[in-house]
């Protein structure tokens, strides 16, 4: 199929002139618009405004230009039917071969500025009308949505004369994706509804991964264009390849750390599970509250820090083996420390929590399951203490630190800890009673003048029951069963204080 003209309409400028200059090269016409035609004209290239076609100069400040029968009928015409082709000839309407647009804006003004007039008048029409139209006849247009693909398209032109159709058809779906994402970019910043009757999220792919959670699957990374922050956009400053895994339990990190943005803090996760969780006065006390947790499981983990990473902390660090480091920042002489470590991988991303409100989106067989974020806060200020018995002012403080522990731990989850640290964390089992026994047994002699914290209510008095056999004084639970008054007297019986603080954080 003979190429003979060209309609270029761009915002981004970047390599445009090198690629109209090539398909000037290959006897290809351009026509084109505004700002397009005048960079394309200083270029030395020749160009045919587009108004010299449509007899219609650019209307209420430009937001009309290729809107307009003789541009789209010359996209839209199909080659192989004569009454088209006649049609337009008819008119003097000219068949554009090749449409090459990128679209204002709207993202990266949205970054910058939540202004609905400004982000209006980044919403592009025309150009989003000419990808489709191009994308929609892709069998006899060539449409280029990407500065990327100039090269792509005039290097096919320099060697074959034409564009083949698995090139083309690749161009228009890259057209649609584009489109699509373009408008989900849109409907997302401007929607107030919380729960749409259609839902589009736009993703860009940032990696293609070696596998997925096993070998034999396939699996990506993709980033959420209207997040501002997540795992998906941590730096990483030195190892190999982040896994699917690595990502999985990187994000863990995250929710758990996220729970301790004004102190020093440091989590130890292994297989999305937090074994270890601590705080200290400086990062080392930290790290090593955090490895007494469970040293066993923490081979292999992730750990992860609230500050940047110091010289004493890395040195520690480099005793073990973990997979990947988590934290704000590393000190240069730390960061050379762990560069030692060949299979370490050091991310840096902030740990504080996002800015802006969340959502979470889990994908089911057949659609998705989207929920509003349950945002850090331990909501001390709401408690209600159920118990005979007051807790005292040390247990006190760690009932406030083991509440914004649990809310990490996979369900059904039971931890134990101190004032500044967990000592045995029970998550994940079916059995309420069984969690706080793994609990128990993690925490050993720890358990004994230690506090719990249950992430949903006790059905029964049996978990109580053996807490207080192991020796805790103190519980942190949400409250809410038929049997509260039960659970609460079989309490006042063993001594231990009891709170309630209405509010559960279930994690499947």
């Amino acid at each position: 199929m003979t190429i003979r003209k060209a309609l270029i309409s761009v915002w981004d400028k970047t390599g445009v002139a090198d690629f109209a200059r090539g398909l000037v090269e290959n006897g290809i016409e351009i026509y084109s618009t505004g700002g397009t035609s005048k960079a394309l004209s200083e270029a030395g290239i020749k160009v045919t405004p587009l108004e010299e076609l449509t007899g219609f100069t650019e209307l209420i400040g430009g937001r009309v230009k290729t809107l307009h029968p003789k541009v789209f009928a010359g996209i839209l015409a199909r080659r192989d039917l004569d009454e088209h082709i006649k049609s337009i000839a008819e008119i003097g309407i000219p068949a554009f071969d090749i449409v090459a647009v990128n679209l204002y804006p709207f993202e990266d003004t949205l970054k910058c500025t939540n202004d609905q007039s400004e982000l209006l008048e980044m919403i592009d029409i025309g150009g989003v009308a000419l990808l489709r139209a191009a994308a929609k006849n892709f069998p006899a247009v060539v449409v280029v949505s990407d500065p990327d693909d100039y090269h792509t398209v005039v290097t096919e032109l320099d060697e074959t004369g034409d564009i083949a159709e698995p090139t083309r058809k690749e161009l228009a779906m890259k057209a649609f994706r584009r489109t699509s994402y373009y408008d989900a970019v849109i409907s997302g910043a401007l929607c107030e509804k919380q729960f749409p009757e259609r839902y589009m999220l736009p993703l860009i792919l940032k990696s293609e991964l070696r596998y997925g959670e096993n070998p034999h699957q396939d699996a990506a990374l993709y980033v959420d264009s209207l997040s501002d922050c997540g795992v998906a956009r941590a730096e990483k400053l030195w190892g190999k390849d982040l896994s699917y895994n690595n990502i999985l339990d990187l994000d863990a990190v995250l929710n758990a750390l996220q729970e301790f943005p004004d102190e020093i803090a440091s989590v130890v996760v292994k297989h999305l599970s937090p074994c270890g969780i601590a705080r200290g006065g400086d990062l080392l006390e930290a790290y090593e509250g955090a490895l007494a947790g469970d040293p066993l499981s923490a081979f292999g983990g992730i750990v992860g820090f609230t500050r940047p990473v110091d010289v004493p902390t890395a040195e520690k660090m480099s005793e073990h083996f973990f997979e990947c480091v988590l934290a704000p920042d590393y000190e240069p002489e730390a960061l050379e420390i762990l560069k030692k470590k060949k299979n370490l991988r050091l991310m840096k991303m902030p740990t504080t929590p996002p800015k802006r409100t969340q959502k979470y989106i889990r994908g089911i067989q057949g659609g998705a399951l989207v929920q509003t974020w349950d945002p850090p806060g331990h909501e001390s200020a709401k408690w209600e203490i159920v118990s005979e018995r007051k807790p005292t002012e040390a247990e006190e403080n760690a009932l406030k630190f083991a509440w914004r522990a649990i809310r990490s731990i996979k369900s059904n989850s039971v931890l134990i800890a101190g004032e500044n640290a967990v000592f045995g964390i029970g998550g994940g089992l079916p059995s309420r009673v069984d969690s706080a026994k793994l609990a128990i047994t993690k925490a050993g002699d720890k358990a004994s003048g230690a506090v719990a914290a249950s992430d949903a209510f006790f059905p029964f008095p049996d978990g109580i029951e053996v807490l207080a056999e192991a020796g805790v004084t103190a519980v942190v639970q949400p409250g809410g069963s038929i049997r509260d008054d039960k659970v609460t007297a079989r309490a006042n019986e063993l001594g231990i204080a009891m709170v309630h603080t209405g509010t559960r954080h279930f994690r499947h």
